[in-house]
């Protein structure tokens, strides 16, 4: 009887893990394939030489920014909507000519009491490269910082969610 309790309870513990995993993997999924995409677009249209990571960017627009080096060791950032038509569409900035995500962030937290970082990202807001800081302060209130990636200034503030 006693086995049958063991044999139980392993099969449950078993059977949870494998539909846990299961469903993050589908739910990443999208995510997934749309860096994928992005990255082989930017690399096929040789905006850049060599793709070192891309992440997912939900702002006003829904982007994936592809982070890499041209064919001249230039680091860059390429926007990839995924409704762009061609190539043409992406927006690429070289990384020298802004302010660094460490930057972006020391702004935040001189004016603002950083409890918790969630992110930094790069994204697209009004048409201008920002650096997207998340964070919680110490109300543990979520807040949104958007500062510009050109000259560093506050574009919007996002506070206590």
């Amino acid at each position: 009887m006693i086995n049958w309790i063991k044999f139980f309870i392993i099969f449950l513990f078993t059977l949870t893990l494998v539909l846990t995993s299961f469903v993050f993997y589908k739910a990443y999924e999208p995510a997934s394939s749309l860096k994928e995409n992005a990255t082989s677009q930017v690399l096929d249209s040789g905006l850049l030489a060599e793709a070192e990571r891309a992440e997912v960017y939900n702002g006003t627009t829904s982007l994936t920014v592809v982070y890499g080096k041209d064919d001249k060791g230039v680091a860059k950032a390429v926007f990839v909507n995924e409704k762009a038509k061609s190539d043409k569409d992406f927006k690429v900035i070289v990384l020298e000519k802004g302010i660094t995500a460490k930057q972006a962030l020391t702004s935040v937290k001189q004016e603002m009491n950083v409890s918790k970082l969630i992110h930094v990202k790069l994204g697209v807001e009004d048409n201008a490269a920002v650096w997207e800081v998340v964070f919680k302060n110490e109300a543990n209130k979520l807040n949104y910082v958007y500062v510009g990636f050109s000259d560093g200034q506050w574009q919007k503030r996002i506070l206590n969610l």
